[in-house]
């Protein structure tokens, strides 16, 4: 199931096409709009959370593919396809250039149209990523939060996934240095502050990019700075970045606040980190407690045991008895490996892969992200030129 916004200037046409698209099994959520693709331009959030965009191409000028490039260059994931009665090859290599990716006859056959958009709905479910959100969080200060949050996104990055870490932790967020010695160019507050530019070219160049597939927003550098952060802030770069990512990694620290729980409530799975102590026990049960309150329950809240020792001062069947929740994830002690990782920065994967610790994370990465389905792809563009369409994923 995708997104689909449908533009043309005549209503009855555009009702049309949605007639046959909503006529299929799929349920794809559809709209229609009267807008030109130029107004979809000046209006930043117009196509936010679109898969498809399906327009009237009877009569397309100039200024029309200049828009349609534009909405290419801003909307990396987004689909168009153009249905223009007898596609002419010029029309076809303007139409390619302008980057649309899908090309279909009008009047259409019903069978061929809901076909190709069924290719591009697996294409985009697919190559587009379905991202994941996965929040850390510490029961005790000294956990060990930020180390894992981005050591499991390097990890994924090293099994071919797309990651990205949002560092969120209000007390001097400083989770890029531990993967990267790079200044970040920005942060996660410069961000918020100029929140209307938000667009992907924007947030791109304000991301630490660590590795191919590994991405950072660094943390605020101080807690003043993180109080300018807001949940709608929040939410707009989540909607932004969660289908470019295979995994949106949250390091929330300590914190619990407005914008913390804003991350808490998107997120798929939150990792309550501890270690096996009494302490952390407390806080672990307070913590639970928390979550309860606000609702989450299930699969959705996942205890992570870091630096685990067997002869430590609480077992695991303690510790699991006085939470009431089994432990999903353990992550062995190795002090000398994660010390040298911390004071270098850089990720635990390169400098120790044959530790326990880099196991652990590689184990966890594993039981978060399956794998990527491959996907055909097809259309007027690959019947015409005799190759696969151009794909942007």
């Amino acid at each position: 199931m995708i997104d689909i916004l449908i533009i043309s200037p005549d209503p009855a046409h555009a009702g049309a096409i949605a007639r046959i698209v909503e006529a299929g099994d799929s349920h794809h959520r559809v709209k229609t709009s009267m807008a030109e693709l130029s107004d979809l331009c000046a209006n930043k959030e117009a196509l936010d959370g679109v898969d498809l965009l399906m327009f009237d191409g009877a009569q397309l000028a100039q200024q029309d593919f200049d828009a349609l490039s534009a909405i290419a260059t801003k909307h990396a994931d987004l689909t168009c396809m153009l249905l223009t009665p007898s596609p002419s090859a010029d029309l076809l290599i303007r139409a390619m250039r302008a980057g649309v990716r899908d090309v279909q006859p009008w009047p259409a056959d019903h069978q061929d149209l809901r076909h190709a958009i069924e290719r591009i709905a697996t294409r985009s479910n697919g190559a587009r990523r379905d991202g994941r959100v996965i929040s850390f969080i510490s029961c005790k200060g000294g956990s060990g939060t930020s180390f894992l949050a981005a050591n499991v996104a390097f990890a994924a990055s090293t099994a071919g996934k797309r990651a990205l870490l949002i560092d969120l932790n209000q007390q001097f967020g400083e989770a890029a240095f531990l993967v990267s010695e790079v200044t970040p160019p920005a942060t996660l507050a410069d961000v918020s502050a100029q929140i209307e530019r938000l667009d992907p070219a924007f947030l791109d160049a304000c991301l630490t990019h660590v590795s191919d597939g590994f991405d950072v927003l660094a943390g605020a550098p101080d807690p003043a700075k993180a109080k300018e952060i807001k949940p709608d802030h929040l939410q707009r770069i989540l909607n932004l970045v969660r289908h470019q990512y295979d995994l949106v990694i949250f390091d929330i620290g300590q914190s619990i606040s407005n914008v913390s729980i804003a991350a808490l409530d998107q997120s798929d799975c939150i990792f309550p980190v501890l270690q096996l102590s009494l302490p952390y026990l407390r806080g672990g049960r307070r913590l639970l407690d928390i979550f309860r309150s606000l609702g989450y329950r299930g699969e959705k809240v996942r205890v992570l045991v870091n630096r685990y020792e067997k002869k430590g001062p609480v077992g695991l069947p303690e510790l699991e008895k006085a939470l009431g929740l089994r432990v999903a994830s353990v992550i062995p002690e190795d002090g000398a490996s994660v010390s040298a990782s911390i004071n270098q920065g850089v990720p635990i994967l390169r400098l120790a892969r044959s530790s326990g610790v880099a196991k652990g994370l590689c184990e966890l990465v594993r039981s978060l992200s399956p794998p990527q389905p491959q996907t055909e792809r097809g259309g007027i563009l690959q019947k015409f030129f005799g190759r696969p369409a151009l794909s942007r994923a």
